[in-house]
């Protein structure tokens, strides 16, 4: 991803008020309306500094980061709602029936921890928030459905 578009998405990120506005265009969803708040939000603020210095605000730009910037909403959202499930059923069932990863044993072989379930995907939530430049791998998306149904089984 080209270095404007990453720096505009953690503008909207760091920017609360930009972010709001252009999660109610996505909520009503409008895309069109999101790129024009977001243009008409860089030509008038003297924020991001960047932009000052001839960079174009180009529909072109600014559709790539609203485009980007909603894909990760949409994992993000999806991501939080499988957490929430994952809670809902240890709830029910406890939370010695939740699944996990991979062990990671000590040198001295004594001590093992097992990456849950709920970490995995509370790390992805982490990665997609904090980590502009990370998305899901194929890999991921297959175990996130693979969870889903898991989590989805007992209702």
């Amino acid at each position: 991803m080209p270095s404007n578009n990453v720096e505009l998405l953690e503008v909207i990120y760091k920017t609360p008020t930009l972010k709001n506005i252009i999660d109610e265009a996505l909520d009503a969803g409008s895309k069109i309306n999101a790129i024009k708040e977001l243009r008409g939000w860089c030509e008038t603020s003297d924020n991001p500094n960047w932009l000052t210095d001839g960079t174009r605000v180009s529909l072109r730009l600014m559709k790539d980061v609203v485009d980007r910037y909603a894909v990760r909403r949409i994992i993000r959202n999806k991501l939080t709602k499988l957490s929430e499930q994952i809670e809902n059923y240890c709830n029910v069932f406890g939370y010695d029936k939740m699944g996990s990863r991979r062990g990671a044993k000590s040198k001295d072989g004594l001590y093992t921890h097992q990456y849950s379930d709920y970490e995995l995907v509370e790390d992805h939530i982490g990665f997609i928030v904090n980590d502009l430049q990370w998305s899901p791998s194929h890999k991921d998306y297959k175990q996130y459905n693979k969870l889903w149904k898991k989590y989805n089984a007992f209702k």
